[in-house]
Order: structure tokens, then sequence, then C-alpha cells
């Protein structure tokens, strides 16, 4: 199933790169994104910040252990 989609799109890309009109509008397009400077784009870079890890005392401090809802043995 993969190689039948990869060699369809491979027949797709050769028609595509054989039709004059095609490669007239890539080139159009090349320049519009050239003139926009889109080129020059850096991603965003996040700051990493050092996780404090925390203690199993802290995870479970909410829980109370003892409890049980529904007050019958298993």
């Amino acid at each position: 199933m993969l190689w039948d989609t990869l060699e369809r799109v491979n027949r797709l890309r050769q028609v595509a790169l054989n039709n004059p009109e095609f490669i007239r509008s890539a080139k159009a397009h090349e320049k519009a994104l050239e003139s926009q400077g889109l080129d020059n784009i850096k991603p965003l870079k996040r700051s990493t910040k050092l996780k404090k890890e925390k203690a199993l005392s802290d995870i479970y401090q909410q829980s109370e252990f003892g409890y049980d809802p529904c007050d019958s043995p298993h």
C-alpha cells in the first residue's frame, strides 16, 4: 500500500515536472516567497526551564489513602 502511494506520487511528480506551466508557476511562487523575505525567518526558541523534581509527598499531598468511599471491603 505504501509502495503504491509512493509510485503514484512519483508518477504525478514526473508529469508535473514535464509541464511547462507548472514550472513557470513554481518559479513565480519561489520569487514571491523570496520577495517577502520568508527565507530569513527563524523559528522561535522556547526558553528552557529546569524543572524541579517533585517529591512523592508533594504529589500525593491531597490524597487520602485510608478513605473508602464505598465503605465495603474488597
